[in-house]
C-alpha cells in the first residue's frame, strides 16, 4: 500500500506518514527505559499494536531496532550511533563548547548543560561535571527533557514562537515528580513572565533537593538558540549564590555565542 504524502505545515514539504511513525517508535525509547516491550511502544506512541509490530519489523531489518524473543524487549541499535556520529558540526560543537562548560562547573560546583529547542523539548548537546557534590544520570547528551520540567527547557520555550509554544501548551504535560508542572496554564503564566528575560530558576521540579538556573544563548541575529543552565543542590541557589551564579552563566553565554556563532554552529 503507498502511504499518501502530506504537506508539512509551514513547510510546503511532503510528510510521509509511515516516516512519521517510524520515528515515533525510535524517540520512544529513553536513558531512562532503553528497553521496551511491544504494549509499551504501542502506548507511548499511540500506535496499535499490529502497526507499532510492523513497524519495528522493518526498523530491525534496517539495524536500527533490536530484539530478544525470550524477553519479547525491544531497544535501539548500534547503527543509529553511526548516523549521530554524521551530524554536521557534533564534533566542533563539543570541542568549543565543553571547556566553557567545564569552567562554569568549576565555579559554580554545579552540573552544567548546552541545550537546543526541539521538538518534543530541550536537546542536550553538551554537558560537563567537575567533582560537583551530587552526581546524579540527569540529561545525558542527546536527551530530551520536556519544557515543563526545568530552568532551561523552560527558557527555551518561553523563546519560542508564540504558535509552537501554544501548541506545546495544548498537550499532555509530563511529570517528573509532584513538584513537577502539569497545569498548561500554570505554566503558560511562568512562559509569559520569563519571555522577555535572559534567565530562568526552578526548584525542586525534576528532583527534589536539586535547583537549576539558566541563561540564554543568542545567534549573530539576535535570537535564542540555546541555553546554558546549571543545576545543584538548593543550598547553592541562596539569594547570594543565584546572583553569582547569574554573573558566570552570562559570561558563558556570551563566550559560547561568540564562538559558536564564529564556528557557524549557531
Amino acid at each position: 500500500m503507498t502511504e499518501t504524502a502530506q504537506k508539512t505545515p509551514g513547510s510546503g514539504m511532503p510528510k510521509v506518514r509511515a516516516i512519521e511513525r517510524a520515528v515515533s517508535v525510535m524517540r520512544s525509547f529513553n536513558p531512562a527505559k532503553p528497553k521496551l516491550t511491544l504494549t509499551e511502544i504501542a502506548k507511548a506512541t499511540g500506535l496499535d499494536k499490529a502497526t507499532a509490530l510492523r513497524i519495528l519489523g522493518t526498523l530491525i531489518e534496517c539495524d536500527m531496532i533490536v530484539h530478544d524473543p525470550g524477553s519479547r524487549q525491544y531497544w535501539l541499535g548500534f547503527d543509529l550511533l553511526s548516523l549521530a556520529a554524521s551530524v554536521p558540526g557534533q564534533h566542533d560543537l563539543r570541542q568549543i563548547a565543553e571547556p566553557i562548560l567545564r569552567q562554569v562547573s568549576v565555579e559554580t560546583n554545579c552540573l552544567v548543560f548546552l541545550a537546543t529547542p526541539g521538538k518534543e523539548g530541550a536537546l542536550c548537546v553538551a554537558r560537563a561535571v567537575i567533582d560537583p557534590p551530587v552526581q546524579v544520570q540527569l540529561w545525558n547528551i542527546g536527551e530530551v527533557r520536556p519544557y515543563n520540567q526545568g530552568a532551561g527547557p523552560k527558557l527555551l520555550l518561553a523563546h519560542m514562537s508564540p504558535e509552537d509554544c501554544d501548541t506545546y501548551l495544548q498537550k499532555k504535560l509530563p511529570s517528573a515528580n509532584p513538584r513537577t508542572i502539569t497545569d498548561a496554564s500554570e505554566l503558560s503564566g511562568i512562559v509569559k513572565e520569563l519571555r522577555g528575560s535572559n534567565e530562568a530558576f526552578s526548584k525542586d521540579d525534576i528532583i527534589e533537593g536539586l535547583s537549576a538556573q539558566a541563561h540564554t544563548v543568542r545567534n549573530e541575529e539576535g535570537k535564542v538558540a540555546a541555553v546554558v543552565s546549571v543545576v545543584g543542590l538548593n543550598p547553592e541557589f541562596s539569594s547570594e549564590g543565584r546572583q553569582r551564579i547569574s554573573l558566570v552563566l552570562s559570561n558563558a553565554a556570551s563566550r559560547l555565542s561568540q564562538h559558536l556563532c564564529v564556528a557557524g554552529l549557531l
